[in-house]
């Protein structure tokens, strides 16, 4: 997630790490609209130094890449709720993206926020997001296609929207599409929104063909949603085994294609995450529901399973041989003998993989 810095000279600051310092890089500016605006932003070599200003319009600008590390930053130059943002769209040459901003953002954001900011980024390796902690309601486009086709990504992260309530169209929609690299992809925290608009995290993961585990995102407070709801969410995941399922919440009553390869049949396996919505997950395998549809066919393939703490690998009683490993637990294992002289304890502990001896 971006840093905070409140003495810094702009409102955000966009730190580009370029493969080599050579060419241009393309910019474009967005705000409330999914048509391109004009507006100013100001770019430096390196990380420090003085700025120099871009007048920005159009779908063709371009600033020269004169360092393998450089800097744009502009302010939210506000209208209404709508704030400006670039797009470096189709710059090949990026393989890294951090964000820094003078604050965090609150309230109600308009539309357009951080639409196509990293799209078709094919060289990208690294992509922060931005801080969006302190937002509660979001408006249309919201983080559109913000990294559509970074295809050398390998883990996405997602913006906190924990506190959000209501969100409008488009809703992250197509965030990590065609990232055919990702083995790791989080999903974002719906689990204050209420009510959502039309295409919600409608193609979200489509095209993620290297991920073997997906997390629905929890609809537990939804009470209304638009057109598309979560459909194609997770289409040509063709690597898919798992999906992690939060509570049923709106998937109780509600049918949605996630279009799930139909090769996911009988490998795909649903893992929910707390034991009370067990049997309600299980009942959507039945003909007609959403593990259904989405090929998870056997209730025996959901499964309860407590994430343990750590790293999530298995755990060791005492410790790994190598010391890697340790949990403080204790295995009692008691047996009664008639004479002291046959109680010999390193012989037992010699038995034990790891129990080590004299």
């Amino acid at each position: 997630m971006a840093t905070i810095d409140p003495n810094q000279d702009y409102d955000i600051i966009h730190t580009l790490t370029f493969a080599e310092a050579s060419g241009d890089c393309p910019i474009r500016l967005y705000r409330g609209y999914i048509s391109s605006i004009s507006g100013t932003v100001y770019y430096r070599a390196g990380t420090s130094g003085d700025w120099t200003s871009l007048s920005v319009s159009g779908t063709t600008t371009t600033f020269p890449v004169t360092d393998t590390t450089m800097q744009v930053a502009h302010d939210w130059n506000k209208s209404g709720n709508n704030y400006m943002t670039p797009s470096f769209q189709r710059a090949t040459n990026i393989t890294s993206i951090a964000i820094s901003q003078k604050s965090p953002l609150t309230g109600t954001m308009g539309n357009n926020f951080m639409a196509y900011y990293a799209y078709n980024c094919s060289s990208l390796t690294s992509l922060d997001v931005p801080d969006t902690s302190s937002l509660e309601s979001v408006g249309t486009n919201f983080m559109y296609a913000y990294a559509y086709g970074c295809s050398s990504l390998t883990s996405l992260d997602v913006p906190d929207t924990s506190g959000l309530t209501s969100a409008g169209n488009y809703f992250m929609r197509y965030y990590a599409s065609n990232c055919s690299s990702l083995t790791s992809l989080d999903v974002p925290d719906t689990s204050g929104l209420t009510s959502v608009g039309d295409s919600f995290m409608h193609y979200y993961a489509r095209g993620c063909s290297s991920l073997t585990s997906l997390a629905v995102p929890d609809t537990s407070s939804l009470e209304s949603v638009g057109n598309y709801f979560m459909e194609n969410y997770a289409q040509n995941c063709s690597s898919l085994a798992e999906l992690v399922l939060p509570a049923v919440g709106w998937f109780e009553n509600h049918n949605v294609s996630w279009n799930v390869p139909s090769d996911r049949l009988g490998v795909l396996k649903g893992h929910v995450l707390n034991l009370d919505d067990l049997n309600s997950w299980k009942a959507l395998t039945a003909e007609g529901k959403t593990l259904y549809t989405n090929y998870i066919r056997d209730p025996e393939l959901v499964y309860y399973e407590e994430y343990c703490a750590g790293t999530g690998e298995t755990l060791y009683v005492g410790s790994r041989a190598d010391g890697s490993e340790s949990v403080n637990a204790v295995v009692a294992d008691v047996v009664f003998h008639d004479r002291p002289e046959d109680i010999d304890p390193v012989g037992y502990l010699s038995a034990i993989p790891g129990g080590g001896g004299e």
